[in-house]
């Protein structure tokens, strides 16, 4: 943009005051420039610090949940899963053995009520034989003695069938408990099987594909992490034409205080003064216009690095509810932790095993308890069967000294006959009773060795049971984990995410300072005119005003445009020298 010496800028008028103006509209810019730029700083500093924060919490979700938790849950919720499909059929054995130990128990109830019919009409003839024999002369008091002898005997029996009674009542009132145990259980499995086992062997896949989720994010995360740095690196560079801004506009300032002081454009006729305050304005005015230029572009990458970076952290915020298992479109709502819903789950099947270990442990209390009431009632049908006997001796003595009375002991000797009778019934109940007992303290015995043999092998619910218990503490203690990680990430990704939006919204450079930096760029080239200005004339009262500019300068890019605009004014202007401090646009820091 050579300026040749053959125009005129006799039209070329300074309005009084507008270079002040516009000195003061500039003044207002580098004011912005300072504190806006230094916010934006600190903005981007706090994103970097915020944004490493987001990533710390997500990688300290990845560590609550590694491989080796994955692994060994996984493998716990399927052997469990496993071994509740098959209690049914554990159950119904066990089921089908406290059946029978009732039924054992209602035999029992049915030979006691037996017992208890001959012992009463044992009762009865050892009455009928004290009340026969005070009628016959003959038989003396001796009868009547026996008879009562005969009768204590049998009330014996009585008390003793009434005490088997008894325990045989608790014994059963413990086997029909059991069994109503046993069959609460087994309409919980069909109410919960299989969906519980089903819902076990889902967990296990659920927390496989969480992890595959969680290390898939993981991989997001580093890429979104060198993309921040990356951004934030280039908004931190971009942040130098503050500085750069600051500088050069401070440069304008001083070419319009340069001018006003200028005693040697000062003490020129009108019309070249006119041309030299023009040579001036065109000169501030192309120093503005380029300055201008670099800021909006230099301050578009700084808007893309703050709407960038705020951008990327929302995504983490996504990334961070992915890793929740939060579902996609439910963000900003309530924090969810796809571990506790996976620990509700799990704890649900251990309820079911919790039952199914109770059973099996009433089961062997049950078994035991049969066992020692078997052994308890046959020394109580030991003790009727001594009494039958003894009554059976009676009665034979009875006969006997019926026999030697002659004709009027008969009546004695058919009760005597009678009495033996049902002593013998009486041991034929006692005898089946024996057996019934012997049955239930096998089939007791049968239904002990049973849990005993589960035991050993790790049954079935204890097993279940020991496996869904490691695979809670572990889930519990990786959603603890994740549940402070996830305060922390979503309280400082809100932050962040928030801080960026408002920034980007809060630093409109191009508003605040750029449109100042375009509308005093325009005013100087108007002052200036669209002509071509011709300084021949007046080169000698312009080049010390343009000498003492061109010290002011640190910008390679000013030295150039005062360069290309001041060729014309002769050597001395032309080769203007960069002072030793100087340094280009790019090696200036912010």
């Amino acid at each position: 943009m050579g300026l040749a010496n053959k125009a005129t800028v006799s039209d070329v008028t300074v309005p009084s005051g507008e270079g002040a103006r516009i000195a003061a509209r500039l003044e207002s810019a580098r004011q912005v420039v300072e504190s806006r730029f230094l916010e934006a700083g600190d903005v981007l500093s706090r994103a970097v610090e915020g944004v490493g924060a987001l990533i710390a919490g997500l990688d300290s979700m990845r560590g609550n949940l590694d491989a080796d938790t994955v692994t060994n849950t996984t493998a716990d919720l399927a052997r469990a899963a496993e071994s509740l499909k098959s209690l049914p059929d554990s159950l119904g054995q066990r089921r089908e053995r406290v059946t029978e130990l009732v039924k054992f128990g209602d035999r029992l109830g049915a030979c006691i009520e037996e017992m208890r019919q001959h012992l009463a009409y044992l009762r009865v003839f050892a009455i009928n034989i004290k009340i026969t024999s005070g009628g016959i002369a003959a038989a003396g008091p001796e009868f009547a003695i026996f008879a009562q002898e005969i009768y204590d005997c049998i009330e014996m029996g009585r008390i003793q069938l009434d005490a088997f009674n008894n325990e045989l009542m608790g014994l059963d009132h413990t086997l029909r408990g059991a069994l109503s145990h046993e069959h609460g259980l087994a309409r919980d499995c069909v109410a919960l099987l299989p969906a519980v086992p089903d819902a076990l062997n889902a967990s296990a896949t659920a927390i496989a594909a969480h992890h595959a989720k969680i290390v898939e994010v993981a991989m997001s995360v580093a890429s979104l992490a060198r993309d921040v740095q990356k951004k934030v690196g280039g908004g931190l560079a971009a942040l130098q034409i503050g500085d750069i801004t600051r500088q050069r506009i401070e440069h304008v300032q001083a070419g319009l205080h340069f001018l006003d002081e200028s005693r040697e454009i000062a003490g020129l006729p009108a019309e070249p003064r006119a041309r030299a305050h023009a040579f001036v304005h065109r000169l501030l005015g192309a120093q503005l216009a380029v300055m201008a230029e670099d800021f909006h572009r230099e301050v578009s990458r700084i808007n893309h690095s703050v709407i960038g970076v705020a951008a990327d952290a929302a995504e983490l915020l996504r990334l961070r509810d992915l890793a929740s298992g939060q579902a996609p479109g439910q963000m900003g709502g309530a924090e969810t932790n796809f571990l506790r819903d996976l620990e509700g789950n799990v704890g649900q099947a251990l309820a079911l095993v919790g039952d199914m270990t109770a059973g099996e442990q009433a089961a062997e209390t049950v078994s035991r308890s049969a066992a020692v009431s078997a052994r308890e009632l046959t020394e109580r049908i030991a003790g009727i069967q001594n009494i039958r006997a003894d009554v059976q001796m009676m009665a034979l003595n009875t006969t006997l000294k019926c026999s030697r009375i002659g004709e009027t002991g008969k009546p004695l000797g058919v009760i005597a006959i009678e009495l033996r009778q049902h002593a013998i019934h009486l041991e034929k109940s006692a005898g089946l009773t024996t057996s019934a007992l012997e049955g239930l303290f096998d089939a007791a015995e049968a239904l002990g060795q049973r849990e005993a043999a589960q035991d050993g092998e790790d049954g079935k619910a204890a097993a279940a049971a020991a496996v869904l218990s490691g695979a809670v503490a572990r889930i519990g203690k990786a959603g603890d984990g994740v549940d402070t990680a996830l305060e922390a990430v979503a309280r400082q990704g809100a932050e962040v995410v928030d801080m960026l939006r408002r920034a980007a919204a809060r630093f409109d450079f191009q508003k605040q300072i750029g449109s100042v930096l375009d509308t005093a760029a325009n005013d100087l080239l108007d002052m200036a005119g669209g002509g071509e200005i011709s300084t021949g004339d007046i080169a000698g009262a312009l080049r010390p005003l343009v000498d003492r500019l061109a010290k002011q300068y640190t910008m390679a890019q000013e030295r150039e445009v005062h360069r290309t605009l001041t060729e014309g004014l002769g050597e001395g202007a032309a080769e203007i020298e960069a002072p030793v401090e100087d340094v280009s646009d790019d090696d200036l820091l912010f």
